[in-house]
């Protein structure tokens, strides 16, 4: 799962630990923490760790005051100390100066006279449940996360290791995340596939991905700088294999030809006297002989490096009608009447908060729903494709190209050409596949189909940060119309220029 990892995160640091789903960010924050041991190597910490996993299990009798009371701990510890210095400085007792100036350093580390005010001001800023006495067991799993994330906010940790925090936080709650871990003065680590965090917070990039050594490769410069340096060593790797490639074909042609000139190609015409064939025969031997031990002896050392994402020919004309929707409803869950035009080169970008009836929208627009008010027209030809939030129910046992053969029969061999999974994935039973696999499955899919709509609900979820920014950079030029339904702030900053269409709750 992880291999290799080294990692130093100090005080100063604002690292991002980024990779494809199933490579060992989480791992990696577990050993970071202490809650998991390594199989080989060591860890070495100091200071105050504050650490936030995905999920927090609700134990019975456990309340809000209990995290609150979990994250005040090491401050009153601190202030504590102070108090039995201060005592035994009044009190003349041995040593008394430098366990005063002990205590005094390390509550003021820990700012621990500000600690509970802090906290407030973190669950008040992440929308999270300040009543001490409820029980965590009667919140939602958001609820519990939001809580247990402001506590360890509001610790004033040397270190946070936080693994997705963004998750379930709207948009207050994520500018306060990224305003508060952008000013305070204490090291972190975070794992997260929100793009406009990464771009606010971090600093340098931990990249678990595959590379051509399979060791974790690390970037300074921000995102900028982690997205142009693996770029260019994607380059160099992919130069690199290629010239071995082409070195392995060329000896193996030479031996080829050496072969052939043994067999047929060097014998002489009729009439040459035994002597001249005879010469001549042990150097055709010869220079087989050479060939082949070249042959033998060349490796290709470079391994293939991952695919990247390539978009397939898409024939759709500017301007050639799609769909016609008119005064669209439907019971319970779009309330408001939608009427809109897409036609070939269109871009749509529909936003709202949840509940709103975006997703039903788009489920209409794919012909997976009817209207219980208004129409919808389809032109007869379009090609709809509609990459949903869930995946779907394809057989655990099939293996991903299996499951795109049946799909896409005509088209079984550009699954590996789109560049979305690699070979390992390809062989891997959909069962068992990550989050990210079956979506970039469903991915494939979907382009397979060679839309002249493509409609995408949440996009990004579950996808890596580079194949997102691939993703939108192919999503500007395509030919096909385009309709994007997404909360993810920097796909809506990307995609600022687009038409909106704003649903809302309310009828």
């Amino acid at each position: 799962m992880l291999a290799d990892a080294e990692a130093t995160i100090s005080h100063r640091s604002r690292t991002a630990i980024v990779g494809e789903n199933g490579r060992g960010k989480s791992t990696l924050l577990r050993v970071l923490a202490g809650d998991l041991a390594p199989d080989d190597g060591h860890v070495e910490r100091a200071g105050t760790i504050g650490v936030v996993h995905q999920t927090l299990p609700a134990h019975d009798g456990e309340t809000v005051a209990t995290l609150v009371a979990e994250s005040l701990r090491p401050a009153h510890l601190a202030l504590h100390a102070l108090d039995r210095a201060t005592n035994g400085l009044e009190n003349g007792d041995a040593d008394a100066d430098t366990l005063y100036a002990t205590a005094l350093d390390a509550a003021m580390r820990l700012d621990a006279w500000d600690a509970e005010r802090r906290i407030d001001l973190a669950l008040d800023g992440l929308r999270a449940c300040t009543d001490r006495d409820r029980e965590l067991a009667t919140l939602s799993v958001g609820e519990r996360y939001r809580v247990r994330l402001a506590c360890v906010l509001g610790g004033g940790h040397d270190l946070l290791l936080l693994d997705e925090p963004t998750n379930h936080l709207d948009a207050d709650g994520l500018d306060f995340l990224a305003a508060h871990l952008r000013s305070r003065t204490g090291g972190l680590a975070i794992v997260t596939h929100d793009r406009a965090l990464l771009r606010e917070v971090a600093d340098e990039f931990l990249d678990l991905d595959p590379s051509r050594d399979d060791r974790p490769r690390r970037y300074a410069g921000g995102y900028s700088g982690w997205h142009e340096g693996r770029r260019r060593e994607r380059e160099r790797w992919a130069q690199d294999h290629e010239a071995q490639q082409a070195e392995h074909t060329r000896l193996t042609q030479a031996v080829h030809e050496a072969r052939d000139r043994l067999s047929t190609g060097w014998r002489p015409d009729k009439g040459t006297g035994k002597h001249q064939r005879q010469s001549h025969a042990p150097a055709v031997v010869q220079n087989l002989k050479r060939r082949q031990q070249q042959l033998d002896e060349h490796r290709v050392t470079v391994p293939p490096p991952p695919p990247a994402l390539r978009w397939p020919q898409l024939r759709t004309r500017p301007g050639t009608p799609i769909v016609r929707c008119d005064e669209v409803t439907v019971t319970g869950r779009l309330h408001n009447p939608v009427t809109l035009d897409l036609d070939g080169g269109d871009r749509l970008l529909v936003t709202g908060p949840n509940g709103a009836g975006k997703s039903t929208l788009l489920t209409l627009l794919a012909g997976e729903l009817t209207p219980t008010g208004g129409t919808v027209r389809r032109s007869p030809g379009a090609t709809i494709a509609h990459l949903s939030q869930e995946v779907p129910p394809w057989p655990a046992g099939l293996q991903a190209h299996e499951v795109y053969r049946g799909h896409a029969p005509e088209d079984a061999e550009s699954l590996t050409a789109m560049g979305l999974l690699d070979a390992e994935a390809l062989r891997t039973p959909v069962g068992r596949m990550s989050h990210g696999q079956r979506r970039r499955l469903h991915l494939a899919l979907c382009l397979a189909q060679r839309p002249d709509l493509l409609i995408l609900d949440e996009p990004t979820n579950h996808l890596s940060a580079l194949l997102v920014d691939e993703l939108t950079d192919a999503l500007r030029t395509t030919p096909a119309a385009v309709v994007v339904a997404t909360h993810d702030r920097q796909l809506l900053a990307d995609l600022a220029a687009w038409p909106v269409t704003t649903m809302s709750r309310n009828p």
